[in-house]
């Protein structure tokens, strides 16, 4: 759920958003499982009736046992909305071990880890189940804001492993750029752009972590050239030794659109409306696109 919004306000929101023209963007409304009991009272007091597939909810759960007990009862009112997906908060590798053979078998997993020297202990847990990493890039203090070469090196570590990963916190503008926090101070932030590009060079083509840390610091769209068939990204230089040399960032988007459809599963943020208003300035969104498009969910 946005952070800055009451639920109620957050449900008016998705409900609009859901009949305006960019609802191609938007993918499920993230809550925390404490807060549906309140949801379905304002699904009551709704206007309108929608079908369960009109709310799609991603629930952010605590990784034990006992809270997925809990979540069971909500799983079978389905009728009034979809869980189709369930977000762990960060716990210990053992604990997502130990949940794993007790899961919903149609629901999207994603397990928060670390950005540290713990990771490779997460993503060994990981690794050939259908769950997918979740990663914080940003939050209310700077400190919250991984560095550039600490993201480079998590994408290049799933895409090696072929984990998929989520991004959340931060994530309120396409390209890196310095952004205020709530209390006033400047910090660069990650672009949900930078990050779409760097999984798709990472996972379609092998890129190295300083390959990727370049493509995470473009911070203007002069660097970039899209097209009908690619997007040119002139910022990156390529390793002496790399196989990419010879693709000089040329990206085609059908390797963008299957990264996106099955490693890059998206961000979480807590405004539609932000995006919407950069993406519209740096020109990318022109028009309404179709349902198939490879442009980032959040």
């Amino acid at each position: 759920m946005p952070a800055n919004l009451e639920l109620a306000n957050a449900v008016a929101a998705y409900e609009r958003y859901s009949a305006g023209d960019h609802r191609w963007m938007l993918g499920r409304l993230v809550l925390p499982m404490v807060q549906l009991p309140q949801f379905e009272i304002y699904l009551d007091n709704l206007k309108q009736y929608y079908a369960p597939a009109f709310w799609p909810l991603s629930i952010v759960l605590d990784p034990s046992l006992q809270t997925l007990d809990l979540l069971a009862p909500w799983l079978e009112k389905q009728y009034r909305f979809t869980v189709s997906a369930l977000e762990f908060t960060q716990g210990s590798p053992d604990a997502i071990a130990q949940l794993l053979p007790h899961l919903p078998p149609h629901s999207d997993l994603f397990f928060e880890v670390p950005l540290n020297a713990s990771l490779p202990d997460y993503l060994a847990q990981l690794r050939g189940t259908r769950a997918a990493a979740k990663i914080q890039t940003g939050g209310p203090t700077a400190a919250a804001f991984p560095s550039v070469e600490t993201l480079a090196q998590f994408i290049v570590a799933c895409a090696k492993a072929k984990i998929p990963f989520k991004a959340a916190g931060g994530l309120h503008h396409p390209l890196r750029g310095l952004h205020s926090l709530p209390d006033g101070r400047l910090v660069k932030m990650h672009g949900f752009l930078n990050l779409a590009l760097a999984a798709a060079f990472a996972y379609g083509y092998g890129a190295t972590a300083t390959e990727i840390a370049t493509l995470l610091q473009i911070d203007t769209p002069e660097a970039l050239i899209f097209s009908a068939q690619e997007i040119i990204c002139h910022s990156p230089v390529w390793s002496n030794d790399s196989d990419l040399s010879n693709i000089a960032g040329h990206l085609p988007l059908e390797i963008l659109a299957h990264v996106r459809s099955s490693y890059f599963l998206g961000i979480s943020a807590c405004s539609f409306h932000d995006p919407l208003i950069d993406l519209n300035r740096l020109g990318i969104l022109k028009a309404p696109a179709p349902a198939t498009s490879c442009v980032l969910s959040v």
